[in-house]
């Protein structure tokens, strides 16, 4: 990390991930529109999700959106790779997506229907085929683990080494632009900070509550496990589009 040239300023170089403009409209227009959903849902004429169960409400699907897309982006993003790591990255972050997009509708029971072995139903708290609704030990990896990780993860690296990047204005880059650091396009767009500020936030209310035994209002205490789960799937896919940003400006051919 040599010299004082920011590339996320000056026109002549690449731009680090951190420093990747993504649309506004992904980054903020749909977590706030996310927020602003369960208020609708408080209206009975509005409330299309009443009578529903909770795997096909909006925020799931929404969910199961994000991932998909994060999916199919990060495979799109393998070509055009920054080196080897970067390629064993991209499908490591292509296989992390796959399965939480394959967990969150139960591998394809939620669309499809079909039953659940009854073996698995004994072992299943919500007598899904899934994995991180086992009961024990795999259900704690996922559900705190995992999930405890990926939050972290939204505000160390979605966050705190972001903005010290930018106050710091490192170089990733090598002077004659054909070499680049691990860090040109490890950390996630500054962009997505919003979103992993949510992700961590977006459950304290109900926290407070269960620790006072207090009752929420209902737009409080409404789908905050699947807000949050459509937060990480919303940051994920923000990662995903910063990757594929961050490789698409050294190949502009491809």
């Amino acid at each position: 990390m040599t010299g004082t040239t920011d590339p996320t300023l000056s026109p002549t170089y690449p731009r680090a991930s951190y420093g990747q403009s993504l649309p506004k409209w992904l980054a903020f227009g749909m977590p706030v529109a996310m927020l602003i959903y369960p208020l609708f849902l408080l209206i009975p004429a509005l409330n299309w999700e009443a009578g529903l169960n909770r795997e096909y409400g909006l925020m799931e699907n929404l969910t199961a959106v994000f991932l998909l897309s994060a999916f199919v982006i990060y495979l799109r993003t393998f070509p055009l790779r920054i080196g080897k790591y970067h390629g064993c990255w991209l499908l490591v972050l292509a296989l992390g997506a796959f399965v939480f997009l394959g967990e969150e509708i139960s591998w394809g029971q939620h669309f499809f229907g079909f039953d659940t072995p009854d073996d698995w139903k004994s072992i299943n708290r919500q007598r899904e085929t899934n994995i991180h609704n086992l009961s024990g030990t795999v259900e704690f990896i996922f559900t705190k683990v995992i999930r405890g990780a990926l939050s972290t993860g939204c505000i160390v690296g979605g966050l705190i080494i972001p903005w010290i990047c930018t106050r710091l204005k490192p170089t990733f880059v090598s002077d004659n632009m054909k070499s680049f650091h691990l860090q040109f396009w490890l950390w996630p767009s500054l962009s997505s900070a919003f979103v992993g500020i949510l992700a961590n936030t977006v459950g304290i209310p109900a926290k407070i509550a269960n620790h006072y035994d207090a009752v929420l209002p209902t737009y409080l205490g409404l789908q905050v496990g699947e807000l949050k789960e459509a937060f990480l799937a919303l940051f994920i896919l923000l990662y995903a589009v910063t990757q594929y940003y961050t490789a698409r400006q050294l190949k502009p051919a491809q």
